[in-house]
C-alpha cells in the first residue's frame, strides 16, 4: 500500500505524534505505512488498522486520537474601524504583499471577489485535500496542489471548472476567505478587509469513517480530522517561507473534544506558532453557549441529567477532572435500569448492555492526556433510546469543578442536551489555546451580542474569547458568484484575520508575532459586558483604528 492510500483508507487509522522523534526511531517503534511530518515537533504515522478502539487509546494515549472538527458558522467593515483606517491616506492599509490562509471547505477560484482586473487570480495556491490525482504538494504526500500558473490557466478557459476541477461546495470556505481578503466590488456593496493580500488555500478532506464512528459524528455533518486541519496550516506557511511574506491564517472549525485548556496537539500547534514573528493564527470561539452541552459538577454528588432523542448512531460525552482528584459514577438509563457504580480507575475499558433499552455503552477512561494532570472517562452511547439518561459521579475531593461536554450540535443526531447545563466554559477548541486569536461575535446592526456564540473563561480561567467582532447576519460572497449572509463565530474570525494583515502590515518591520496582534486588539477593544473582562465579549469588541492609533 503506497502512502497516498494509506492516507485516504478507511482500513487505516491517523495518530498525531505531538513529541516528534528522528524518524527511524517512529519507524522501529510504531511500523507505520508512512510519516508525515507537520513541523520539527509533531508527525502524523499511518497504522493498517481497521477501526478505533480502547486499545488504540491504551497504546497511543488520547492525545494521539485525532479529533474531529466542524465549521463554526450558520456593515462589518464601519463596525471594526476599518474604514476609519482607509479614511486616512497615511495609512494606506489594505494587506499588500501578505498572504491570508484559509483552512476550510475550499474556495470558488472562479468569484468575482478573488480575480484581479486583468482576469488573473489572486489565490497563491490551492491545496485541495480531497482530489487524489495529480501534483501533491512538497512534504505531503496526498491531495492535489493547484498553482497560481494554473488557476490563471482555468480561468482563461471557457469551462474553468473543467480544467481545474477544486470546488467549494458547502460554500463556507468561500465566505471565509472573501470577508478576509476578497476584492472591493462597489456595484455589489462589497469588500474583503485586507482586499489587497493574496490567498494560500486549504481545502480539508472529510474525516475517514473510522473516526466519525467513533465519535458517533452523524453522516450529513461537514467533519474534519485534527491532523489535517494542522497540515494545512503547515503548508500555508511553508509557502510563506517561499515567499518570504508574513502569513495570517484563519480557523473557522472547532470542537466539544478535549479538556477546553487549549492542550490539544492542534492548540499545542498553534501556541508555538503564534509567538513567531510574521505568523497570526486566528480562531473563533464556536456557537455553542445556548445548546446546553456543558455541565459542572461542584458537588460530592451530582446527578447529571442529560435529555436524549431517539438515535441509531448515539452519542458520545466526556468527563473531565484533575488529579489528584477521584470519583466513581454510575449511569442510570430511562427505564431505571443502571451500569453500577464504577471507579474511575486507569485505562478503565468497559462494555455494558442496557437490555431494555437496547442501548449498548462502552466506557473508556483514564491518566491518557499526556501534558497535564488531567483525566478524563468518555462515555459510547450506541442506538440510544430517547429519554433522560443520568450519569452520577461521587467524589469526596474538596473544592470540586469537575467538567462534562456534550459534542457540538452538528455532530449530534438528534436535539440531545443536559437538563441543566452550564452556559460558561462552552469555548470550543482550538480557540481556548492560551495564545491564539479567539474571536466571538455580535450583531453590528443593533449591537447585540450573538446568544448562541460560546462563553469563556477556559476551566483554568485564561481569559477567551479575547475579543468580538461582528458575525451575525454579515454579507458576503458565496459560490457560483452569489453573495449572501451568514451568521456565527468563524465569521468574525475572518473579519477579524482580515483585520490582523492589516496590523501586521502597520508594523511589518518589527515582524510582529499573532501573540502582538492579539494585544493590539485588546489595547484597542471598546469594553462591553457588565464584568471585565466578560465571559462573553472578552475584552470587548473591535476597534481596528483605536488599536493602531492608540497612545
Amino acid at each position: 500500500m503506497t502512502c497516498k492510500e494509506a492516507i485516504y483508507s478507511d482500513n487505516v487509522l491517523d495518530y498525531i505524534l505531538s513529541f516528534y522523534r528522528e524518524t527511524e526511531f517512529i519507524r522501529r517503534r510504531y511500523d507505520p505505512i508512512c510519516i508525515t511530518e507537520i513541523d520539527d515537533y509533531r508527525a502524523v504515522i499511518y497504522k493498517e488498522e481497521e477501526k478505533i478502539n480502547s486499545e488504540s487509546i491504551g497504546r497511543f494515549g488520547y492525545g494521539a486520537i485525532p479529533h474531529v472538527y466542524g465549521l463554526m458558522s450558520e456593515e462589518a467593515l464601519e463596525a471594526t474601524g476599518v474604514l476609519k483606517i482607509r479614511r486616512q491616506p497615511y495609512l494606506d492599509l489594505y494587506g499588500q504583499d501578505f498572504l491570508v490562509g484559509i483552512v476550510d471547505t475550499g474556495i470558488d477560484f472562479t468569484h468575482e471577489v478573488f480575480i484581479n482586473a486583468d482576469n488573473t487570480t489572486r489565490i497563491y495556491s490551492i491545496w485541495d485535500q480531497t482530489i487524489r490525482d495529480g501534483n501533491t504538494p512538497e512534504d505531503f504526500e496526498y491531495g492535489r496542489e493547484y498553482t497560481e500558473e494554473e488557476i490563471n490557466a482555468a480561468l482563461a478557459d471557457e469551462e474553468p471548472l473543467s480544467r481545474l476541477p477544486s470546488r467549494d461546495d458547502n460554500g463556507h470556505g468561500t465566505f471565509l476567505a472573501g470577508l478576509a481578503a476578497g476584492n472591493e466590488v462597489p456595484e455589489k456593496d462589497f469588500s474583503g478587509v485586507a482586499p489587497l493580500s493574496q490567498l494560500v488555500v486549504v481545502k480539508c478532506k472529510e474525516a475517514k469513517s473510522s473516526y466519525r464512528e467513533f465519535y458517533r459524528v452523524p453522516g450529513n455533518a461537514p467533519c474534519y480530522q485534527e491532523n489535517d486541519i494542522m497540515c494545512g496550516i503547515s503548508y500555508i506557511l511553508r509557502k510563506a517561507r517561499d515567499l518570504d511574506k508574513q502569513a495570517v491564517i484563519c480557523i473557522g472549525m472547532g470542537s466539544n473534544l478535549g479538556n477546553h485548556e487549549g492542550e490539544t496537539p492542534l492548540c499545542n500547534m498553534i501556541d508555538y506558532l503564534n509567538m513567531l514573528p510574521g505568523v497570526s493564527i486566528v480562531t473563533c470561539a464556536g456557537n455553542e453557549g445556548n445548546a446546553g452541552h456543558h455541565y459542572l459538577i461542584t458537588q460530592e454528588y451530582e446527578e447529571i441529567s442529560i435529555n436524549v432523542e431517539k438515535s441509531s448512531l448515539g452519542f458520545v460525552a466526556e468527563l473531565w477532572w484533575r488529579t489528584p482528584g477521584t470519583l466513581q459514577f454510575d449511569v442510570v438509563a430511562p427505564g431505571g435500569n443502571t451500569l453500577g457504580i464504577t471507579r474511575a480507575a486507569a485505562y478503565i475499558r468497559e462494555r455494558h448492555r442496557f437490555v431494555v433499552e437496547n442501548t449498548m455503552l462502552e466506557v473508556i477512561g483514564g491518566e491518557i492526556q499526556q501534558q497535564t494532570r488531567d483525566q478524563v472517562v468518555m462515555f459510547r452511547f450506541e442506538n440510544s433510546k430517547e429519554g433522560v439518561w443520568k450519569i452520577r459521579v461521587y467524589t469526596t475531593e474538596p473544592n470540586i469543578r469537575y467538567h462534562m461536554w456534550l459534542p457540538i450540535t452538528q455532530f449530534l443526531e438528534g436535539n440531545t442536551y443536559f437538563v441543566k447545563p452550564d452556559p460558561d466554559i462552552t469555548i470550543c477548541e482550538p480557540g481556548n489555546s492560551r495564545r491564539s486569536i479567539c474571536m466571538s461575535a455580535y450583531n453590528p446592526v443593533d449591537e447585540a451580542f450573538f446568544l448562541q456564540a460560546s462563553r469563556g473563561f477556559t476551566p483554568n480561567g485564561t481569559i477567551k474569547p479575547d475579543v468580538t467582532a461582528p458575525g451575525v447576519n454579515i454579507y458576503g460572497p458565496l459560490p457560483k458568484n452569489n453573495y449572501g449572509t451568514m451568521t456565527g463565530t468563524s465569521v468574525a474570525a475572518a473579519v477579524t484575520t482580515g483585520i490582523a494583515a492589516l496590523f501586521m502590515q502597520e508594523y511589518s518591520d518589527y515582524g510582529i508575532s499573532g501573540n502582538s496582534v492579539r494585544e493590539l486588539l485588546i489595547r484597542g477593544a471598546e469594553r462591553r459586558g457588565e464584568e471585565f473582562p466578560s465571559r462573553e465579549w472578552g475584552y470587548g469588541t473591535v476597534d481596528a483604528y483605536e488599536s493602531i492609533t492608540f497612545e
